[in-house]
């Protein structure tokens, strides 16, 4: 009998070692980024972003620990890119070239001209923006044609650092800008949460594309990452876990089913 104790016990202290071995084996992915709310929010916090989530959920029961690190945009792409990050979220491959993509999205985004509510002017055309003050953010990607004619015809002021998103909403606010280009959900999102939401009016929409998880193009293993990532995101489109953490946000899934069985993008 004592030898059967002492055999459970071994048994047990081996199977508590190799726990506690494969927890500290455990590989950390570390991703960053500045606020995009609501795709990316404040790290640690009970809505840290539906694409943080999206990451957590796929990769950490493959035995990944999932980080994420809130810094400037250009600086996340510069790190990212240098091998000190795993990869930034909320990238594209116009703002992250070069950088490893998985082959499905994690998000999308629409790009959306934001101006004061009582301002009477209307977008007609690249040309209706001459002598127009723009407000843009430092190393963001908005589409080749809009920021080409916001370039070519308006007065530009990029903004950069941590807090730029809140410093160029107040800037259009204050009357210090004419409009400001910015992904619809996540103006929203901010304005709101600033208490501004109805100083506002969307007065065009611009480049849809797709969101995603951008891998370090300095790291050996990247292109497993990618995979898992795009074989995740249709274990958790098929399982519902998709919509469910897109509902926390308020927002609901980019691709949905046609009555022909196959599938299309709407508008986020």
């Amino acid at each position: 009998m004592l030898r059967l104790r002492r055999a459970k016990l071994a048994c047990n202290l081996i199977l508590m070692l190799l726990m506690l071995n494969a927890s500290a084996f455990a590989q950390t992915l570390t991703f960053a980024a500045d606020e995009w709310c609501p795709v990316n929010c404040e790290p640690g916090s009970e809505r840290p972003g539906y694409m943080v989530e999206i990451a957590s959920r796929i990769l950490e029961p493959l035995g990944y620990e999932v980080r994420y690190q809130q810094i400037t945009w250009a600086r996340a792409l510069l790190f990212a890119r240098q091998g000190r990050f795993d990869g930034v979220f909320a990238g594209t491959p116009e703002e992250a070239t070069g950088f490893v993509f998985p082959s499905e999205a994690q998000g999308r985004y629409t790009i959306g001209m934001f101006v004061a509510k009582d301002d009477s002017w209307r977008y007609d055309g690249p040309s209706s923006l001459k002598n127009k003050r723009a407000g843009l953010i430092i190393d963001y990607g908005y589409g080749e044609e809009i920021e080409a004619a916001v370039n070519r015809y308006s007065e530009v002021v990029r903004t950069g650092g941590n807090n730029a998103l809140e410093q160029n909403i107040r800037t259009l606010a204050a009357g210090r800008l004419d409009y400001m280009l910015e992904d619809i959900n996540t103006f929203s999102y901010k304005a709101e949460e600033m208490g501004l939401a109805d100083r506002f009016r969307l007065e065009k929409t611009f480049t849809q594309d797709d969101l995603f998880i951008a891998l370090s193009p300095a790291h050996a293993n990247s292109h497993e990452i990618a995979k898992a990532l795009s074989d995740g995101m249709h274990r958790l489109r098929d399982s519902g876990e998709l919509s469910q953490i897109l509902q926390r946000y308020g927002l609901r899934d980019w691709i949905v089913p046609t009555s022909q069985g196959h599938s299309s993008k709407v508008p986020n």
